[in-house]
């Protein structure tokens, strides 16, 4: 008996003590931490959204960290072909440029180098974009010859009929000198009057630069490049000719080999900058479900605590 009436009075002046001041907490609640339906629906959303965010967190610091660890592989790569694209340009410069008028009616192939997976920032919209921009600006007869699949994709809604032929998984293996002559034989058999490389220039590890390069084909040049054969000798016109066409086609193949480098380096420095932000992002995030699941939680205990105090006071009434 003595034990009860303790009992009671305890619970009688706790609710007491408590009463004045449940008003004011649930006043201060703050909008996104009231609990309403099952009083534990909320709470759990909250928990399991929290949940699923840190394991993206997780995710997205782990492709950072490989994409950092293959930077270096790929820029060693880029940095020993850069000659060789450059004395390509050089040597392609020394023949004369065509008459003025003669431009005019040319057929362009355009050849865009993208990536095939996504999550990398810019790098392949930025390179659809260089394209749609240039469509505008050359006969309607020109087509178009992607590298990789995301290239595909963005240009496939709006210019999909253009689109000839279309080359993926070049980037499962090391980009070998090899694969760019097959790119390039496979570009020298559809007919064309120039060709358009589109590629991402790395500039640095959080910058890129999207450039767009033309090359003449070899019988576009044919009566140009008696200026550029003069300094050396033939056995006689065929062979000058079959020369000519070969060097040609080492020069496409070097272009896009240095050019397939430069993306594949630019797509990993941009992944590595899209997942450092992505990873900041899914942390302040957590910061914010974390402080609206703890709103949420003294929400419902301030309930609880509300309908004891309730239920005290039927009692003693």
């Amino acid at each position: 008996y003595r034990l009860g009436e303790m009992l009671k009075h305890g619970v009688a002046g706790a609710c007491a003590a408590l009463r004045p001041a449940l008003p004011v907490a649930a006043r201060r609640l703050a909008p996104g931490a009231q609990v309403t339906g099952d009083r534990y629906a909320n709470v759990k959303a909250l928990r399991l959204r929290l949940s699923s965010v840190k394991s993206i967190q997780r995710i997205t610091k782990t492709m950072k960290m490989v994409a950092a660890a293959k930077l270096k592989g790929f820029q060693g790569r880029m940095f020993a072909a850069r000659p060789l694209g450059d004395s390509m340009n050089n040597m392609v410069a020394e023949i004369p440029p065509p008459p003025e008028g003669e431009e005019k009616d040319l057929k362009y192939m355009f050849v865009p180098i993208t990536s095939d997976r996504g999550l990398c920032g810019g790098v392949n919209s930025s390179i659809a974009k260089a394209v749609k921009a240039m469509i505008p600006t050359v006969p309607d007869d020109c087509e178009i010859f992607v590298i990789g699949n995301k290239g595909d994709q963005l240009l496939k809604r709006t210019h999909g009929e253009k689109i000839v032929r279309q080359v993926s998984d070049c980037y499962k293996n090391p980009t070998s000198f090899a694969l760019a002559s097959e790119i390039a034989e496979e570009v020298l058999t559809l007919k064309y009057d120039k060709a358009a490389i589109f590629f991402n220039k790395f500039k640095s590890a959080i910058a890129y630069e999207t450039t767009c390069e033309e090359i003449e084909s070899s019988e576009l040049m044919l009566e140009r490049i008696a200026t550029f054969t003069e300094k050396y000798e033939f056995e006689d016109d065929f062979t000058e000719q079959s020369c000519m066409a070969d060097m040609m086609a080492f020069c496409l193949a070097s272009k896009i080999y240095s050019r397939l480098l430069e993306s594949a380096t630019s797509e990993v420095s941009a992944r590595m900058q899209a997942m450092e932000n992505a990873t900041k992002n899914c942390g302040e995030m957590i910061d914010k479900l974390t402080i609206n699941m703890n709103k949420a939680r003294q929400a419902l205990i301030t309930q609880e605590l509300g309908e004891i105090v309730s239920g005290a006071a039927a009692v003693e009434g």
